[in-house]
């Protein structure tokens, strides 16, 4: 959003704000995020193991972004012109068409979309 709107806000990424402009410019530009995110549908999964890089929730992350990332792959879905990943300054964002540079290109195991189906089942019991 910084890059897209031209905003200013040079502590963003580098460095915590102490100087009154600063912290209003992060504000500013947390605002606009907040907003962004809010308006975007979403689903939330219930995995309740503990975060870690061999757990269930890293093995849906991990096969999620990896099916769903276009990175060296003929695009089968891509993002829409108004994508912020189109202004952001990683190449693996940009050409994955997601907003995650880990596990992009990376191949998914198909098993994986059993197990999310059954985390979504789970979520639409109730």
């Amino acid at each position: 959003m910084i890059r897209r709107d031209d905003l200013t806000c040079p502590s963003w990424g580098r460095y915590r704000p102490t100087k009154p402009y600063d912290i209003d410019a992060e504000a500013t530009v947390e605002r606009k995020v907040s907003d962004a995110i809010g308006a975007m549908p979403f689903l939330w999964l219930a995995v309740t193991d503990e975060p870690g890089p061999r757990t269930l929730r890293a093995y849906i992350e991990r096969n999620a972004i990896a099916l769903l990332s276009n990175y060296r792959k003929p695009q089968l879905d891509p993002p829409s012109r108004r994508w912020l990943g189109r202004w952001r300054d990683q190449k693996r964002v940009e050409k994955s068409g997601l907003w995650n540079s880990n596990h992009v290109d990376e191949k998914y195991d198909p098993g994986f979309l059993e197990v999310l189906e059954s985390h979504v089942d789970a979520m639409c019991v109730e």
